[in-house]
């Protein structure tokens, strides 16, 4: 009949849901299987190679860390440019006793690290920062610059890339409605650090994690929890370092790719922390931070 309206069948309510549930089922396999590949060892290292060349934001959750006395929980966010071993760092630090809350900062670079305590009170008039440039194992500032580089996700992304020696798939899930790829690694830190360029406080950090591994396990090995993203970004990150009295580690990156400037602190606020003269009890992470 003239004017009558012809029906679009692909028109029809029923035929746009089910066309909308088949759309959906194929992005969430797809999703599933990124960042997975036939050899989860591959995949694993691939992806951790990968998120080297990029920057990200990070959150990073200490939990039952005696970092700052009593185990608590740590929150520490950041910045990082992984190519240029660049990073800045908050972290937050509990309240103890008459001490209150406060925020910490670092900044990281391959040769040097600064740290802005809570508390700058111990520190030369005008100086706001202390700084470190760790190049050995045995140095005074070792165990200091173990500690914070354990809150540098670089630390794990390079020893996984170049160390990573057996992976295994170990599910999927689903965090602020991003799915990952889940994998159970197994790093060798010996052999990440032959093989590694780093140098450094990095290298620093992994020279006594090797022997903090070796103290408390024959063969040395560190194991990891880490989520691979559907863009195949190590994404996810839950370990613990023997000796770091870090706790448990947990890492999110995200917000990859975006510009991250130079910012060094001033030359005149800062003091390297060997002209302090202080014992190397006064040199642990917690006592540096707080500025005690």
């Amino acid at each position: 009949m003239y004017g009558a309206r012809v029906r679009d069948p692909a028109r029809s309510p029923r035929r746009r849901c089910l066309s909308s549930i088949v759309a959906a089922c194929i992005v969430l396999l797809s999703l599933a299987g990124c960042g997975r590949s036939t050899d989860p060892l591959h995949a694993v290292r691939s992806a951790a190679a990968g998120t080297l060349d990029l920057t990200a934001q990070s959150t990073l959750t200490l939990t039952g860390s005696p970092l700052f006395g009593e185990p608590s929980a740590i929150v520490v966010r950041g910045e990082f440019a992984f190519r240029r071993g660049l990073g800045y760092a908050a972290v937050q630090v509990p309240a103890r006793g008459e001490r209150a809350a406060g925020t910490a900062y670092l900044v990281f670079q391959p040769t040097r690290l600064w740290i802005k305590p809570v508390s700058s009170a111990g520190l030369p008039q005008g100086a706001l920062w202390v700084s470190t440039a760790p190049a050995a194992a045995r140095s005074p500032t070792s165990s200091l610059a173990f500690a914070l580089e354990g809150m540098n996700p670089q630390l794990l992304l390079e020893e996984i890339a170049a160390g990573a020696v057996a992976a295994s798939s170990s599910g999927h899930r689903v965090v602020d409605h991003v799915p990952y790829a889940q994998y159970d690694v197994t790093v060798d830190p010996a052999r990440a650090l032959a093989a590694t360029r780093t140098t450094g406080a990095l290298r620093v950090a992994m020279q006594r994690q090797l022997a903090a591994l070796r103290a408390v396990d024959a063969p040395a090995r560190l194991r990891i929890v880490v989520g691979v993203d559907g863009a195949e970004r190590l994404a996810q990150l839950r370990f613990s370092l023997p000796g770091s009295k870090l706790g448990t580690v947990q890492i999110a990156l995200w917000k990859f790719g975006r510009p991250i400037p130079l910012s060094l602190p001033l030359a005149s606020e800062t003091v390297d922390i060997a002209s302090l003269g202080r014992s190397p009890a006064s040199l642990s992470a917690g006592r540096v931070l707080t500025g005690e």
